[in-house]
């Protein structure tokens, strides 16, 4: 199995260059979505909260309501009888800002896979990169294109209803999918505690997607693979496989500034890291620091499931591509990279077997 073969990010649907976006478009839009999905929008500007029924009625959304604040949204949240299935969010907003309402959202147990997408002209790298770790889901600049919001609330309703089709096919215990042609299954939802930088991969995409093309020169990406992952998956139960991935996250996190770092899972168990830094770095330093890291763990755990397990890093490799291309090229080259890799290191231990 080639790992760049079974990669799928999710399709944001971003269009055209880095530009502005426009306050209308003559795009047509499609025919009201058939299934209801309730909207909660907070935005300290009436005139935003004015037009934001308008324009989510138009794409084919009538429930939506909009509050002035976080404090309103959060009193909403708690005590209203009617739960919400996506929430759209300001940055700028006086007294508890959008991020701060984002992350209160999220510590919610009902809300924290809810799609939630960022409303605000803030287009900073750091801005952008404090909204999707605490827990946004996408990201639209003001002022925003009607078609380009319309879109993401379908994109919102796509993953709300994969979301319900997964919790009526499965249960909550991890899986192997040991079909005959081998694929890793991962775990859902992989979260590490105190680590706000690890998304999942459609937001990860999106923050891609979404970097304006100004600063995306500033952003390196890494891959971090587990040598012969499908072996160790078959080889650990799924009580050690979930928590592998997790100390692999977390050990590498501590590789970067938490601040400067978004990471995210493939679905076949490579994590891609974007590290906002403008200071060159090597994977062979990176791929040293995580394994020292990873076996101080261990030893602190004392569990034997994991010793031997290595890691192997790829990268760095720069953002060069469209918008809508980001995640996957950079993706796929990346996992190349940390798969030569491996190799290289096999390759060295031959050797080494030969020279003695």
């Amino acid at each position: 199995m080639r790992r760049g073969d079974v990669l799928s990010p999710a399709d944001h649907r971003v269009q055209g260059d880095d530009s502005d976006p426009v306050n209308s478009s003559n795009k047509e839009l499609t025919a009201p979505i058939e299934v209801p999905m309730r909207i909660l929008a907070v935005d300290d500007d009436p005139f935003i909260l004015e037009i934001m029924p308008l324009i989510s009625a138009k794409a084919g959304f009538s429930e939506l309501t909009a509050v002035a604040s976080g404090g309103q949204a959060l009193e909403l949240l708690k005590s209203s009888e009617i739960s919400f299935d996506c929430i759209l969010l300001d940055i700028s907003m006086p007294v508890m800002d959008g991020v701060e309402l984002c992350e209160l959202v999220r510590q919610m147990p009902q809300y924290s896979e809810t799609p939630i997408i960022m409303l605000t002209a803030k287009r900073d790298i750091a801005v952008m990169g404090d909204a999707y770790r605490a827990g946004a889901t996408d990201y639209v600049a003001k002022p925003f294109d009607i078609a380009e919001l319309s879109d993401r609330l379908r994109i919102a309703q796509e993953l709300i209803l994969a979301q319900r089709d997964q919790v009526r096919q499965t249960n909550t215990e991890y899986k192997l999918d040991l079909a005959p042609t081998y694929a890793l299954k991962l775990p859902d939802k992989i979260k590490v505690e105190g680590i706000g930088s690890l998304v999942d991969f459609e937001a990860f995409s999106s923050y891609l997607s979404q970097l304006p093309a100004k600063q995306v020169t500033d952003i390196q990406m890494f891959a971090v693979v587990i040598e012969a992952i499908e072996a160790v998956d078959m080889q650990l139960s799924s009580r050690f496989f979930a928590p592998l991935l997790q100390d692999v996250a977390e050990s590498s996190a501590k590789c970067f500034k938490p601040d400067q770092t978004v990471m995210a899972y493939t679905n076949n168990g490579t994590l891609l890291i974007a590290v906002n830094s403008v200071h060159p770095m090597l994977a062979i330093d990176i791929e040293a620091k995580i394994e020292n890291a990873m076996h101080a763990n261990n030893s602190k755990r004392n569990a034997d499931e994991y010793i031997g397990i290595a890691v192997s890093v790829g990268g760095p490799v720069q953002l060069r591509s469209a918008k809508a291309e980001r995640a996957r090229i950079a993706a796929n080259q990346l996992i190349n990279l940390a798969d030569t890799r491996v190799l290289d290191k096999q390759g060295r231990k031959v050797a080494g077997l030969f020279k003695r």
